[in-house]
């Protein structure tokens, strides 16, 4: 009697976390005005972050493919105030207790704004991934790439996906690596990756889901 007792609480209890949850607003960018700006701002390396100057083109990349695929809602434009950006990218060296990548919720201003830090350091990939870049550079771009497209599916309000095929999808040790290869196999050199769909129909519908019903 008390187990079953027990059981009914604790499901009374997950009914009431998951209402809580979805009564939360979502964190997500905001535009400055009517043209759907949002001014993004690359910051400068940290030290040993083991950074490339091609990283910050790949992030600009990611930011051109969210906004191209999305059909213009929202357009970023790069900034050198880092006061007046509502994103910005964070490069920091590896740490054991942080994400290869992280979208960080803040404000400018009382406006939503949104930091992402990316750790590019290939010599902490997981094993398996790292043994891919050390065979195959270019997979390396391919994996910032992927990190840099799906933290900014979160700055813009997306929630992780399900779907394996999607890039808002967050993986899980030992399958991220077909994901990733997956991507490369599309690409025959670095300039390919502007060039190729990497965003899932999945990802733009929710997307728009999130933009078009609330203002």
């Amino acid at each position: 009697m008390a187990r079953t007792l027990l059981k009914l609480m604790s499901g009374l209890l997950l009914c009431l976390a998951t209402v809580l949850t979805a009564d939360e607003p979502r964190f997500r960018l905001k535009p400055l005005d009517g043209g759907g700006v949002i001014p993004y701002y690359l910051a400068a390396a940290a030290d040993r972050s083991q950074f490339r100057p091609g990283d910050s083109q790949l992030a600009a990349w990611a930011l051109e493919e969210w906004q191209r695929t999305i059909g213009g809602i929202v357009r970023f434009e790069q900034t050198e105030n880092e006061d007046a950006a509502l994103l910005r990218f964070d490069w920091l060296p590896w740490a054991e207790d942080a994400a290869l990548g992280r979208m960080e919720a803040s404000t400018v201003d009382g406006h939503p704004a949104a930091s992402i830090v990316v750790r590019p350091d290939e010599s902490r990939f997981r094993p398996s991934i790292r043994r891919s870049v050390r065979e195959d550079p270019l997979m390396r771009d391919v994996v910032l790439y992927y990190v840099c497209l799906h933290e900014i599916g979160h700055a813009l309000g997306l929630s992780h996906s399900s779907n394996p095929r999607d890039v808002m999808w967050p993986g899980n040790n030992g399958v991220t690596l077909p994901v990733y290869e997956r991507y490369r196999h599309r690409l025959q050199t670095r300039d390919d990756i502007p060039r190729t769909s990497w965003l899932s129909d999945g990802d733009i519908a929710r997307f728009r889901e999130i933009w078009l019903s609330s203002p």
